[in-house]
């Protein structure tokens, strides 16, 4: 990438350090629900779930925003939400509805980053610098969780409170954002091909392709979610415990973080075939804990299922950022994060539907899923597809 061109990937890349933000309060659940005796317990795991509500909300209403706001304004908003809403409960921390309330704010702050930080690296880039950045995104939201939850937890361990002071490297962050990302133009003033700016409109004129990539992202969700929900179960019939799953789950976030970071040069290897290769690494994760009984195949394993988050869930926007163009993109791109969040939410229960056992059998299902997709997507050359249709 251009030096001078840094910077401003930099301060894109800077709003993706909070988007996993939210994940910092689960550490305190426990000291949390005993200054408040008189909450149900259920009540307070809200407090790690609640900020998925906000997320939705922000991504129902992102494209209309588009329309009202400009895309760099959107990402500055959603900054404040996550820092005024982390910091208020280290003021006001006595009711339980106001720290939930403020997990909705943060959740809202995030899922609107989610949303605007594809669409800005689409406004700014180009090409494989475009792929390039788009990794990297991926691996500042695993850097951004790992030292929030860090930082959040040594200040929070001696009073549970103090954690929420984190939030307040949201002030570093909306510096960066205003001084680094140059002021762009509403969706309104950007027309689609019939010189039309309504949301219906853009909608018809949408590359039918961008469905099929909207499908992919539904399947990569059904299958992280069978593997992140069933892997402690997995594990405990072989005898391990809760502290283990964490330490494997931790240490294989380094192997993500690299991939991200170096997907540029690996998709020089992989190149339209980059989603397919990672439905593989998805497979792999499943054999690699489920078949072997070693702290270092459950390591390698738990890398695949980050290694495959990052090749597909980085392709995936840069495609429809090719397939789509900027009056489209915003649309598109909220598009996939909602779909992302209702399979992860419905998983479950589709599941159970079709019988398949947790543990072992989810295992077993999420490695043949992986595989079909996977062959499916090398034998109708998908990528190569979409690059011709990108190209017209």
């Amino acid at each position: 990438m251009n030096k001078k061109r840094l910077p401003l990937a930099l301060g894109i890349l800077s709003m993706n350090l909070v988007v996993m933000s939210a994940s910092v309060v689960g550490a305190a659940i426990a000291a949390i629900a005993k200054s408040f005796p008189t909450e149900p317990i259920s009540k307070v795991q809200m407090l790690s779930t609640i900020p998925q509500l906000g997320q939705v909300i922000a991504t129902l209403i992102f494209t209309w925003l588009t329309y009202k706001m400009t895309r760099k304004n959107i990402g500055i908003l959603a900054v404040l939400f996550v820092t005024i809403g982390g910091v208020i409960p280290a003021f006001f921390n006595s009711s339980l509805n106001l720290i939930l309330a403020c997990m909705i704010a943060i959740g809202f702050g995030t899922g609107l980053i989610s949303n605007v930080g594809p669409v800005l690296v689409q406004e700014h880039f180009e090409g494989e610098e475009r792929a390039t950045v788009m990794g990297w995104q991926v691996g500042f939201n695993s850097i951004g969780m790992m030292a929030m939850t860090a930082i959040g937890g040594w200040l929070g361990s001696s009073n549970w409170r103090n954690l929420f002071w984190v939030y307040i490297f949201g002030v570093v962050i909306l510096v960066a954002a205003y001084f680094l990302i140059p002021q762009d133009k509403r969706v309104t003033e950007t027309k689609n091909k019939e010189g039309k700016g309504s949301f219906f409109a853009t909608l018809k004129h949408v590359n039918p392709m961008v469905y099929i990539y909207l499908l992919i992202t539904f399947f990569i969700s059904i299958a992280m979610t069978m593997f992140m929900a069933n892997q402690s179960i997995v594990l405990s019939t072989k005898g391990l415990g809760t502290g283990y799953v964490g330490l494997v789950t931790a240490l294989s976030s380094i192997g993500s973080i690299v991939v991200a970071l170096f997907l540029g040069k690996i998709r020089k290897f992989t190149k339209t075939n980059t989603i397919a290769y990672g439905f593989l690494s998805c497979a792999l994760s499943y054999v690699c804990v489920l078949y072997f009984n070693n702290i270092g195949m459950h390591i390698l394993g738990n890398m695949f299922s980050g290694i495959s988050i990052v090749l597909v869930n980085a392709t995936i926007p840069f495609e429809l950022s090719n397939l789509a163009d900027q009056s489209e993109f915003p649309l598109v791109i909220s598009m996939n994060t909602l779909i992302s969040s209702i399979a992860g939410a419905i998983a479950p229960i589709l599941l159970a539907a079709v019988h398949i056992p947790v543990g072992p059998g989810q295992f077993v299902g999420g490695t043949i899923l992986c595989l079909v997709i996977a062959v499916l997507l090398f034998v109708t050359r998908l990528g190569k597809r979409a690059e011709r249709a990108s190209a017209k």
